[in-house]
């Protein structure tokens, strides 16, 4: 056994290993505090209390101890830790101590942040750094394809437009990655995960006294609700976006395969691949979430109400949908296993489609 293998059995479980690439994000103070392995007494120790000023012989010393593989945090400061990497996303690209589902937590705080950015000021300068937290994205998900079974369980479900795009955003590539994307085939997901993101934009410019109402809407409520498509369309020429892909998500993410969706009554073949992930992402994401006017149902009821509507939804898609949820989440996978339960959920999704 090595020495460092020895040292990994001495750490207490409390503690985590953080490694150079998130170091280098420090600047000149510490964002959480920093710990070593004291070999003379045998135990870990603190080194710099957060907040603590780097100077040219600190900032040597922690250096030194995280290249040795020696410098610790508490598992208590982890989410601070986690709040300083959601500043600096680029870091999880090399980073190999943290697990995938705190990473997709982290990945879910910092896109979030740059969403509502743009949300509130749609411009070239906070569109492009959207874009640049996506790509990072798209690159985490490239070095391994299989990090989509760990999105579910960082979806928020509280009435928010950032957070359901955001939703919409990961729930979407995975039943991409899932069902679409093919092994020794290049990786492309820029497009579609700016699609996804940004597939409700119009609705910032709908009232806010519409948005924000209890009851159900009237019919001429409902007409203007539907005009945020043709709002967001408006809004990708001001901005001059002209990616194919990303147009047609926007304008066709209320579309239906059986023609009964809006704006054109779209159809069939006539809608992409990745619309169709779009329509399947962005309504399951609308179900389970908190809304003004009704309150978000259960993942799997609106799995099942999506997979019974076979004729609005592409039925590959809404089977990815259900395998995403069950992916990393042992209470999800003990329901669907529950045959009697899985029974009234899909009697109760045929009564809500009624």
């Amino acid at each position: 056994m090595t020495s460092q293998a020895k040292q990994e059995d001495l750490i207490p479980e409390e503690y985590l290993q953080i490694s150079s690439n998130i170091v280098s994000t420090f600047g000149n103070r510490t964002p959480v505090t920093l710990c070593i392995y004291d070999e003379e007494f045998q135990r870990v120790a603190p080194l710099f209390s957060k907040d603590t000023r780097l100077t040219p012989k600190k900032l040597d010393r922690m250096n030194m101890e995280c290249n040795g593989g020696n410098l610790f945090i508490t598992k208590d400061e982890y989410s601070s830790l986690a709040g300083h990497i959601s500043q600096n996303l680029g870091v999880l690209l090399t980073e190999h101590y943290l697990d995938e589902p705190a990473a997709a937590e982290i990945f879910y705080d910092g896109i979030l942040e740059k969403v509502k950015e743009f949300y509130e000021n749609p411009i070239s300068e906070t569109l492009e750094q959207l874009k640049t937290v996506l790509a990072i994205f798209s690159e985490y998900v490239w070095v391994d394809r299989n990090r989509w079974s760990h999105f579910f369980n960082s979806l928020q479900r509280q009435n928010d437009l950032c957070c359901h795009v955001v939703n919409t955003l990961f729930v979407g590539t995975a039943i991409y990655l899932k069902t679409v994307h093919k092994d020794g085939e290049k990786l492309e997901l820029n497009s579609l995960g700016l699609a996804l993101v940004l597939h409700d934009l119009g609705m910032t410019q709908i009232p806010t006294a519409l948005m924000t109402k209890k009851s159900p809407y009237l019919y001429k409520e409902k007409q203007r609700m539907q005009e945020h498509v043709d709002i967001a369309e408006k809004m990708m020429n001001r901005l001059d976006v002209k990616d194919k892909l990303v147009r047609d998500c926007l304008l066709d993410h209320h579309e239906r395969l059986d023609g009964s969706g809006y704006p054109r009554g779209r159809r069939g073949d006539a809608l992409t691949i990745e619309t169709r992930v779009c329509c399947v992402a962005d309504a399951f994401c609308g179900m389970i979430s908190e809304r003004w006017h009704k309150k978000g149902i259960h993942p799997i009821l609106a799995a099942i109400i999506l997979t019974e509507s076979s004729k609005r939804y592409d039925k590959t898609l809404t089977a990815a949908l259900v395998s995403f949820i069950i992916s990393n989440n042992p209470e999800m996978q003990t329901l669907i296993k529950d045959k009697e339960k899985m029974k009234k959920l899909r009697a109760m999704a045929l009564k809500q489609m009624d």
